[in-house]
């Protein structure tokens, strides 16, 4: 068993040992094409990029420094010493374990210091060649394939990317001269934008896509004539429209049959980024009960509005409900939920793990988490006689490998 877990009971550090010999298809990435990865310059700090700017963000950083920190090829010392004060107050947190077991798992260190940081600069600088993502995701994962969203849809990189599109939103005069690829949008219509996005999914599916991903709005179902209007205004007015608008509403549900028609999975970001009171899951309900047949991925179990999510999987055949993100954002939470779910649903309905990174090597420090996370609730589970250890065993191959295989063809 790797030394990175944190153990409670003697079963769950079984249960561990055996989730560390099954393979996973992980269910959420953001990651670039390797080459892309292989032209930077990635140093010690790239590994606190992503979620844990967040939290250095929080802990009162200014954002410009901090992307000079992350990103820029300058001084390392002057690098440390903007960002060693902040780090000192994030440490603690799971989006900083996650980075701290990379850390230590391909860099050698526990932590960042002052002492380490040149070094363990060298060394990624180092293992930054070709063959990066296989070495991470195949050889130290597990991995099968990342579900990967952002990437080129042609960027697969051997069968270990599995790539996705995101739906286009419409809320400004400037989504819909981008999306269509015209100069002047005075005389655009919703036939011309729907005839597009059938084009763009079917091109999308043509192409390999396994789905699209929406950020969610609250579902109206407008009437045409008053999505017309807000097209006039965007377009010939260029009165600008909040997310939640009767076009978005409607072109969203647009793509969403269009999704369905050609076989792809909606997959749902819901509740926290931004403003997640937009992404609450429930205002998917009313899409899920008159599409009884489309199939939804709910990304990231609503948090914060949990039950929301849960009530989806626990009512709707056609609604799984992914981890990915969970255990970076809480582990705590993870827990409850996994528990909670575990209690509620069939052992069909839980994706177990997305790691939902951009730095490749926080995949693996995001699994180990996952894997400590989902040991602990079966074996709490067993222990309490709700489960045997081989019905735990099996619950957590599904999670990881059968449910989305399962669901998404793979």
């Amino acid at each position: 068993m790797l030394p990175y877990y944190r153990i409670t009971s003697a079963r769950q550090a079984r249960f561990i040992e055996e989730m560390e010999q099954m393979k996973i298809y992980d269910c959420h990435e953001h990651l670039p094409p390797e080459e892309q990865r292989l032209q930077g310059k990635p140093d010690a700090f790239t590994l606190f990029s992503h979620y844990c700017k967040l939290d250095l963000c929080n802990a009162g950083m200014d954002p410009a420094v901090l992307e000079k920190v992350l990103w820029e090829d300058c001084a390392l010392d002057w690098k440390w010493q903007v960002f060693a004060p902040y780090y000192e107050r994030c440490k603690h947190t799971p989006y900083f374990r996650a980075a701290h077991i990379a850390l230590k798992h391909f860099y050698g260190e526990d932590e960042l210091t002052e002492q380490n940081y040149r070094a363990v600069s060298e060394r990624i600088a180092k293992a930054n060649t070709k063959g990066l993502y296989a070495r991470v995701l195949r050889d130290a994962c597990g991995i099968i394939c990342s579900l990967n969203c952002d990437g080129p849809l042609e960027n697969t990189n051997g069968g270990l990317l599995h790539q996705c599109v995101r739906a286009r939103e419409f809320a400004n005069r400037q989504d819909v001269l981008s999306f269509l690829h015209l100069e002047t949008a005075e005389h655009v219509t919703l036939e011309q934008l729907e005839d597009a996005l059938a084009s763009f999914v079917a091109n999308a599916a043509k192409q390999g896509a396994y789905g699209v991903k929406f950020m969610p709005v609250p579902f109206l179902f407008p009437q045409r004539a008053e999505v017309e209007q807000v097209l006039r205004q965007i377009c010939s007015e260029g009165k600008a429209q909040p997310r939640a608008n009767p076009l978005n509403d409607y072109l969203m549900l647009c793509q969403m049959r269009l999704a369905q028609k050609h076989g792809l999975v909606n997959m749902i970001h819901t509740g926290y980024w931004n403003d997640y009171r937009e992404m609450a899951p429930a205002n998917l309900l009313p899409v899920i009960m008159q599409n009884p047949d489309m199939r939804f991925d709910v990304y990231h179990v609503g948090y914060p509005n949990v039950r929301e999510a849960i009530m989806l999987g626990k009512a709707w055949p056609n609604v799984r409900l992914n981890m990915a993100w969970t255990y970076i954002i809480s582990q705590h939470f993870a827990y409850d939920a996994l528990s909670e779910m575990v209690e509620m649903l069939p052992d069909n309905k839980i994706f177990g793990f997305g790691g939902d990174y951009y730095v490749i090597e926080k995949v693996f420090g995001h699994l180990c988490m996952a894997r400590e996370t989902i040991a602990a609730v079966l074996a709490d589970k067993v222990a309490r006689h709700e489960l045997t250890a081989e019905r735990a065993l099996r619950m957590a191959e599904k999670m990881l490998y059968d449910n989305p295989k399962e669901f998404y063809g793979l």
